[in-house]
């Protein structure tokens, strides 16, 4: 919202709690250790422990792609060319949409142990692909034809490629809900498998 309405408070706002993000992070990770070191869990228990792990870095560099983008968002509230990000602006706010429903749905699956809905976070990985491909060449097209926009050309590509790493975070956390409710592990299946 903030790149899109240029709204530069919103924009610091979601940068000023980067700090918190980063702290709750170290404070899980230390716990689940302490339940690895002190508690000798079983094997349940155990792959708890390592996708808790797991998921608060995925949470984290979720909340890196979002403070790029609000960095952004505040320069564009100072005056940079939005004519980029007005051209896409369609493609971002639904990579918006989508990955801030993929991000809920995962940590939701995670907290109700629910292996159907992370799969359906996973498969929504390929949407979120396909408009990030279509913007992107909707973006080519732009600077083709006009380079004074090359700059904020750029910063949209980046924009949109964070919305798409903050896809491939929260389908990251689906899989880790797959391997804590079933132990199998899913990464890195090819497309179409499972």
């Amino acid at each position: 919202r903030a790149l899109l309405d240029g709204d530069a408070a919103l924009a610091e706002r979601v940068l000023s709690r980067e700090s918190q993000v980063n702290d709750l992070e170290r404070t899980v990770d230390r716990e689940a250790f302490r339940l690895i070191a002190l508690h000798q869990p079983v094997a349940g228990d155990l792959r708890m422990a390592k996708a808790v792990s797991r998921i608060t870095v995925e949470l984290e560099r979720a909340g890196d792609e979002s403070k790029k983008i609000a960095k952004f968002a505040a320069r564009l509230a100072t005056g940079e060319p939005q004519g980029p990000v007005r051209a896409v602006a369609r493609y971002l706010r639904h990579m918006a949409d989508l990955t801030t429903s993929m991000l809920r749905d995962a940590v939701r699956a995670f907290d109700e142990y629910d292996s159907a809905m992370a799969q359906s976070v996973a498969r929504r990985d390929s949407e979120l692909d396909a408009e990030f491909a279509a913007a992107l060449r909707q973006l080519l097209t732009i600077a083709m034809q006009d380079q004074r926009f090359l700059g904020a050309t750029i910063d949209t590509v980046f924009a949109l490629k964070g919305l798409e790493r903050i896809g491939d975070h929260a389908k990251n956390i689906a899989e880790q809900v797959v391997f804590v409710a079933s132990g199998e592990d899913v990464r890195h299946r090819p497309k179409g498998v499972g």
